[in-house]
């Protein structure tokens, strides 16, 4: 190895390779089940929420998806998500004035966290609905917050 690094040209330097990774054990290896979840986005488990992202999600029914979303949100099942969920979904549905009240309604039930998303949303949904005072307003809120 010396004898290799006289020869070379100048400027040159010998890198050292790292060691190969060890083996997986076969305990973390994904299963195909979990491969499929996390490719697809799609939450694991059986509780309302899951059966909504699944229902939205792989078999592609967002009309379908949003009453489902109600019983999460009712049994306190992931409630930021699943509002944000149901409000994203009822958008493009032509149902932005029920997602606005959808919102407005369960805005109590959701975390601090998940507030400025809520508000992302909310702007959103008041642009489509073309709610231009109350697009102004939120957003004076916003600046008045920061």
């Amino acid at each position: 190895m010396m004898q290799d690094v006289w020869n070379a040209p100048p400027g040159f330097r010998p890198t050292k390779l790292a060691p190969p990774s060890p083996a997986k054990p076969l305990g973390m290896l994904r299963t195909r089940c979990e491969s499929f979840h996390a490719i697809h986005k799609v939450p694991v488990g059986d509780t309302p929420y899951v059966r909504a992202k699944n229902v939205q999600l792989v078999d592609k029914d967002p009309e379908g998806a949003i009453p489902l979303f109600w019983p999460a949100i009712n049994a306190g099942d992931r409630v930021d998500s699943s509002s944000k969920d149901m409000a994203i979904v009822m958008k493009p549905q032509n149902r932005a004035e029920k997602a606005i009240v959808a919102i407005k309604s369960l805005r109590n039930r959701c975390s601090d966290q998940a507030q400025k998303s809520l508000d992302n949303i909310l702007l959103d949904l008041y642009k489509r609905c073309g709610r231009l005072e109350d697009q102004i307003a939120l957003l004076k809120h916003k600046l008045f917050l920061i």
